[in-house]
């Protein structure tokens, strides 16, 4: 059995070794890609750049900057009335979701109070009642008896466990 330990570290080593060879040749590689790339490419652009610039300066004069200013600012006030819309547009959306919502809430209230009408009778509507205030309680951790005390089952206030008997 420590014959195959021996074999087992050996492959491993031998593995690693292999790993690190590849990794370095690789590593090569991208290195001989990048010189390639700085010294055909972006070396000669900069030097055409930096040349075309010494020829040619930018010079800020004030009407110049002015102009740009007033570009700048007709540019964010045209963009006031497009945030408007998008912001109208957001808020609609909002209040469609709230009406959604509470729509589908009311309808499910409206369906469980026809079905313990259906089924109890008038008795139905106090479970009903008992039914929907379960359903805006707070929700508490309880924890269980032989569990770890972090593990918890999530339950609502008043409602007992049907399989201990309580």
């Amino acid at each position: 059995m420590d014959n195959n330990r021996s074999t087992a570290g050996t492959s491993l080593a031998t593995g690693l070794d292999d790993l690190a060879s590849y990794l370095e040749k690789s590593s090569h590689v991208v290195q001989e890609y990048t010189d390639i790339i700085e010294h055909k490419y972006a070396r000669p652009a900069l030097n055409k750049i930096s040349k075309y610039f010494q020829a040619q300066p930018l010079t800020m004069s004030r009407p110049c900057s002015v102009r740009i200013d007033l570009f700048l600012n007709f540019r964010c006030v045209a963009e006031l009335p497009t945030a408007a819309v998008l912001l109208s547009i957001l808020g609609g959306l909002l209040l469609f979701s709230f009406t959604l919502t509470s729509a589908g809430a009311m309808a499910y209230l409206t369906f469980r109070l026809g079905r313990h009408l259906q089924t109890r009778g008038r008795s139905g509507i106090a479970e009903w009642a008992h039914e929907t205030r379960q359903h805006f309680t707070s929700v508490s951790v309880k924890s269980e008896d032989n569990d770890d005390s972090d593990s918890g089952v999530l339950v609502a206030p008043g409602v007992h466990d049907q399989s201990s008997g309580s």
